[in-house]
């Protein structure tokens, strides 16, 4: 399949539930920068936010300019790569597994992650990317076709086009609508699990075609998940809308059991991502919204990764909604609270963009 895509890079103002007080009538100013890929958002008069952008249109940059106008805080690179500490997707299969893995931790499972590889082996290729100016809507649009690893691409290459719009909202918020098509996995020489409904059986194969199958939850038959890593210096603590989490790592939590949001925190700023309130979609893609955390302290990482398991078949298109809400502490919880109800449950459909 080829894409042929129709886009405008930068589509008209609108306006979207205000989360915080304005000057009546006024509404935030915005300015993208191209070259730098940057986006300032200006409240009441004054810059305010900064979001920067890797090439593909994960953000790797999230600036409190009247807090701490320096601080970045995303997480730093592991060894100064663009493609792992961004905010972006990045999805999981464990029915499938090479025979070996010499890279990074070498984990052997099929994974594809939107910015591409680790270390910057191979990276994604920009379909389109937004102009300069000052309208509150951008859109980028990148392809995949690379394995986590790319040294496993010889094991057959991964497909997936992926188009990030962003709006600024009018408390100063990024609303991201993610859609990502994922095109035919052919693999080779590659060990798949299959359920024979009583248990699991491995079996080398020297072609197949990726089967997409949520089994269920934690499984990680199919899971696609959100990588946000936060600068454990500045936001050491997490919590969700209805309180503390219990534990770390991947706990599945359900998103109503969380309020719709989760936040890292310090004692000035915070970062929420608010993922909505609804747990199933469609259940003919056996749709679930999951969230589980990382807590990474040598690696100096705070990680929120709102996720959906579902069944995807080939040449669908899956659609999540996130926003993401910087600020100080108490007034970000605020406004995430006030943004939970408006994010609906993710989707799988045909088309990727409207024309």
């Amino acid at each position: 399949m080829r894409y042929t895509i129709f886009y405008a890079t930068l589509l008209v103002l609108s306006e979207m539930g205000a989360s915080v007080p304005l000057a009546l009538g006024e509404l935030p100013g915005c300015r993208y920068d191209a070259p730098t890929r940057t986006l300032t958002v200006a409240l009441s008069g004054a810059d305010r936010f900064r979001y920067a952008f890797n090439k593909g249109g994960a953000i790797n940059g999230i600036f409190d300019l009247a807090l701490a106008p320096t601080q970045n805080l995303i997480g730093p690179s592991f060894q100064g790569e663009s493609t792992d500490r961004v905010m972006q997707w990045t999805y999981w299969n464990g029915r499938y597994k090479v025979p070996n893995n010499t890279v990074g931790d070498k984990d052997r499972r099929a994974n594809a992650t939107m910015e591409g590889s680790f270390a910057d082996a191979a990276t994604c290729d920009v379909v389109a990317t937004p102009l300069s100016g000052t309208n509150r809507k951008l859109r980028f649009v990148s392809r995949l076709r690379h394995w986590f690893y790319a040294n496993l691409d010889t094991h057959g290459t991964p497909d997936f086009l992926t188009t990030s719009d962003y709006e600024v909202l009018d408390d100063g918020s990024l609303r991201l609508t993610r859609r990502v098509t994922r095109q035919p996995w052919k693999l080779t020489q590659i060990y798949e699990d299959r359920w024979t409904g009583a248990a699991w059986v491995t079996t080398l194969q020297a072609e197949t075609t990726m089967v997409c199958e949520h089994y269920g939850s934690g499984s990680q038959t199919s899971y696609f998940e959100g990588w946000s890593p936060f600068l454990r210096s500045a936001l050491p603590m997490q919590k969700h809308g209805l309180g503390t989490f219990s534990g770390d790592g991947y706990r599945f939590w359900k998103p109503q059991a969380l309020g719709g949001w989760a936040m890292a925190y310090g004692k000035d700023q915070a970062v929420a991502i608010v993922f909505g309130k609804a747990e199933h979609g469609d259940t003919a893609y056996k749709l679930q919204v999951s969230f589980n955390k990382l807590d990474l302290p040598k690696a100096n990482l705070n990680i929120l990764m709102p996720a959906v398991e579902t069944s995807w078949p080939d040449d669908k298109t899956l659609t999540q909604v996130l926003i993401l809400v910087p600020g100080a502490p108490a007034d970000v919880e605020r406004r995430a609270n006030s943004l939970a109800d408006s994010v609906p449950v993710p989707t799988i459909s045909d088309a990727n963009v409207s024309q």
